[in-house]
């Protein structure tokens, strides 16, 4: 009669370790897909920033002969007409490289970020969470760049030929797009850690 009660409490014991790691893993699995959803959000809204600024006339906004211009990587403005620019300079040139080179990186890292969420048998060995994390921070990198190079020849330079100026929408968007892309590889290096944990205590 003992051995029988023993054997039934370790089937119970046994239960319930069983049952606590089920939980454990739908848990853990549960908040690996919200970092990859959030990570995707913030990516896709980042590579938005990123065309829209890199695209648009509103860099940089100053007054010229007693009249507001603006201008942007591409064009500038004035008296309600724009031109495009035409002059072949470095800082503009490194700027605009940058910018491009980010958003095909974030487009990148998005493709990788939604492959994340299936599971091919083809990709077993090819983590796709760590490599969207990687091309977000690679996004991140190649920003910040563009913002830092802009930002310093504009201040030295530009600011002392305009007295009145001030930098625009069009250039806080990038900041703003830095900061999505590099919530969205903190996201899916995250869903990364957490995807590495659970494997490994899988087998157990």
């Amino acid at each position: 009669m003992e051995e029988r009660r023993e054997d039934g409490r370790t089937t119970l014991c046994w239960r319930q370790i069983k049952l606590h790691k089920a939980l454990a893993t739908v848990i853990v699995s549960l908040m690996m897909h919200s970092f990859m959803g959030g990570g995707l959000f913030c990516a896709i809204v980042g590579n938005i920033l990123l065309v829209v600024s890199t695209a648009t006339d509103y860099w940089m906004q100053y007054r010229l002969s007693g009249s507001f211009a603006h201008q942007g990587l591409w064009r500038y403005c004035m008296s309600g007409k724009c031109y495009m620019q035409t002059d072949s300079i470095a800082y503009w040139n490194a700027t605009r490289a940058f910018m491009i080179l980010s958003a095909m990186s974030c487009f990148a890292g998005i493709i990788a970020g939604i492959l994340s969420f299936a599971h091919f048998s083809a990709f077993e060995r090819f983590n796709r969470s760590f490599a969207a994390g990687i091309m977000f921070f690679v996004s991140t990198l190649f920003v910040l760049l563009a913002m830092a190079i802009y930002t310093g020849v504009t201040v030295n330079f530009l600011g002392k030929r305009f007295g009145d100026w001030r930098f625009s929408w069009s250039y806080i968007l990038g900041w703003v797009a830095l900061l999505m892309t590099f919530f969205a590889g903190i996201f899916y290096m995250c869903a990364y850690r957490m995807h590495e944990c659970r494997r490994v205590a899988g087998p157990r």
